[in-house]
């Protein structure tokens, strides 16, 4: 996952970020001992470049990056090609996608450029998937918020929370290493 390269121009409207390498890792080795990823189809909603679908190939499942943004997909094709890795790319906003997957990973927007867009993101993901693996923002109104999404929609939910070391990525980011708390959110489908 650390062979994955970052946008090299990204937009800040799509909130496009390198998914730090210890919380992709974390998200995916959780979804995995879990048993969401092996022999499992998986959606990368919000993909980037792939580095959470490329540890999801390298684990065994059988991973589609989704994407609004054409260029992220491009390079994300060109590094797992480069991994010998296999993946489905499709170019389309996560927030209307439509599918049929056991499980979904996303490192989603957490809503800064645009209000809501990692609600929209989840509710994309529920519909779509058995088990959800997300990243969000960690404080407590979005946490409740959250909760109540995915009982609405019959999963259950586990949280993971974890410090967010974010290097600099556009050209106003003035910190070495900015720290924020994120929690990875793992749903699962209620079952009777």
């Amino acid at each position: 996952m650390e062979q994955i390269p970052p946008h090299p121009s990204p937009k800040w409207e799509l909130e496009q970020y390198l998914t730090p390498s210890p919380i992709a890792s974390t998200l995916v080795w959780t979804a995995f001992l879990q048993g969401a990823i092996e022999g499992k189809k998986v959606a990368d909603l919000g993909c980037g470049t792939g580095r959470l679908c490329a540890g999801v190939a390298a684990l065994g499942g059988e991973c589609t990056c989704v994407d609004v943004d054409r260029e992220s997909l491009e390079i994300g094709k060109d590094a797992l090609r480069e991994l010998e890795l296999e993946a489905d790319f499709i170019e389309a906003d996560c927030s209307e996608f439509h599918g049929r997957f056991h499980t979904v990973v996303q490192n989603p927007p957490f809503g800064q450029a645009k209000r809501g867009m990692d609600l929209k993101f989840l509710r994309t993901a529920l519909k779509i998937a058995e088990a959800v693996y997300s990243i969000h923002k960690s404080n407590p109104e979005s946490r409740d918020l959250i909760l109540r999404e995915a009982r609405a929609h019959g999963f259950s939910v586990d949280v993971v929370p974890l410090s967010y070391p974010m290097t600099p990525y556009y050209p106003w980011h003035r910190e070495r290493v900015h720290r924020f708390l994120v929690d990875i959110y793992v749903f699962r489908k209620s079952t009777g």
